[in-house]
């Protein structure tokens, strides 16, 4: 069994690395991958610790990238931390994490407020935007008050993905906010992987929520950039999902991957290496990539 898309609280997890690390001894992994949000600090750490997994860790990343005035996501497999480390600094030396969390904390707060909820009072808010997602923040309170319930559409009052996925990246809707010009382009993530001397997979292709032809999107995106690998067993996938993205992966002679997400207690039903509880990804899989 392997799980190759965790994240520790390097980013939006809730793990510690020595943490996370003795879950997946305890389960048996035969391969992890550590995939925090736009940093690789987990890999500085696990220099620093004793060994505690007794199976392979691959280096991995997850960047947050825009891609036709959305943010969407892509993975990084066999990096050199280091470099990546360099190059996402780089990037952000003027624009921290936490200015930009903040900066859409603010955004999304108003626009939530113009559609009528009841939130926590703004100086009242304890949150953390260095380690926080605003998103996330802002549901969990809008969560609180019942009321609201009644003021959302119902799919988005049933789920943080909903949320997000559906309604935050929907142009048309009070909750957009444009991040395009905040993150790095597809091009520019796809670069700094490679310059690292990764492997560039697409993770959880499905999710988002704002694509009409999931199918269309998935081949332009291999049609026009460099793309190593698919990450065809996910947490919220169907068998079709999984069978059709397989496929994909054997036309296209493209490697495969798969992971729970897993984020610790701020995806409370996601478990690392079976996300829902039926995510089973062969080993095989890495197999054929890793070495």
């Amino acid at each position: 069994m392997i799980d190759l898309h965790i994240h520790t609280n390097y980013s939006d997890g809730t793990d510690t690395v020595e943490e996370l690390l003795k879950k997946a001894e305890k389960i048996n992994l035969q391969y992890i991958s550590i995939t925090d949000h736009d940093n690789c600090n987990a890999y500085k750490e696990l220099e620093e610790i004793e060994k505690i997994f007794s199976g392979k860790i691959i280096p991995g990343i997850e960047i947050k990238c825009s891609y036709l005035q959305r943010t969407i996501e892509v993975l990084g497999y066999k990096i050199d931390t280091n470099v990546m480390n360099q190059l996402m600094q780089e990037f952000y030396k003027n624009k921290s994490r936490e200015s930009l969390q903040q900066k859409y904390f603010n955004l999304l707060y108003d626009n939530c407020l113009k559609m009528g909820v009841t939130l926590t009072p703004k100086k009242d808010f304890i949150w953390n935007p260095k380690n926080d997602w605003a998103s996330l923040t802002i549901y969990n309170d809008l969560k609180k008050y019942k009321d609201n319930q009644n003021k959302v559409p119902e799919d988005m009052w049933e789920s943080f993905s909903n949320f997000s996925k559906k309604y935050c990246a929907n142009k048309n809707h009070i909750l957009f906010i444009d991040k395009s010009n905040d993150y790095p382009s597809l091009d520019e993530a796809i670069k700094m992987i490679k310059k690292a001397g990764g492997l560039v997979f697409l993770p959880h292709i499905f999710i988002y929520k704002w694509v009409e032809n999931k199918k269309q999107f998935i081949e332009e995106i291999l049609k026009n950039y460099q793309i190593d690998g698919i990450e065809c067993y996910y947490n919220s996938f169907s068998k079709e999902d999984t069978n059709y993205l397989l496929n994909l992966c054997e036309k296209n002679k493209l490697y495969k991957s798969g992971g729970s997400d897993y984020h610790g207690l701020n995806k409370e039903n996601i478990e690392l290496g079976i996300g829902y509880g039926n995510l089973k990804i062969p080993d095989y899989i890495v197999e054929e990539w890793s070495k």
